[in-house]
């Protein structure tokens, strides 16, 4: 019981610095708009859904490491989509070295 209050807690504690991060401007989401960020040098951050193919999630790991980009996986397709009021986020792309900081520690 008390492993999932934690995970919940981390969990709001995360979503709480992506609209942190929303409302600042430097979160992207999607494949095409992380990939840009990767090679323009400014993506600090990508996190995936859990839920999302192994494809798209393999490569995008590669793309991390290529860069020197953080990857982690974090909640799910629908999971995220009702936190930003979309229908579905599977990439989310975070470009503040700060904010990324903050969420890595929350998933670790």
């Amino acid at each position: 019981m008390v492993e999932k209050e934690k995970s919940k807690e981390m969990n709001e504690k995360v979503l709480n610095l992506l609209h942190i991060a929303r409302k600042a401007g430097v979160v992207q989401l999607g494949f095409g708009a992380c990939q840009r960020l990767c090679f323009q040098g400014k993506a600090k951050l990508i996190l995936v859904a859990k839920d999302l193919s192994d494809k798209q999630k393999k490569n995008l790991k590669k793309m991390a490491d290529a860069y020197n980009v953080k990857f982690f996986e974090f909640g799910s397709k629908q999971f995220l989509g009702n936190s930003f009021n979309l229908r579905d986020v599977g990439i989310i792309c975070i470009e503040d070295k700060n904010l990324t900081n903050g969420i890595v520690k929350q998933l670790l």
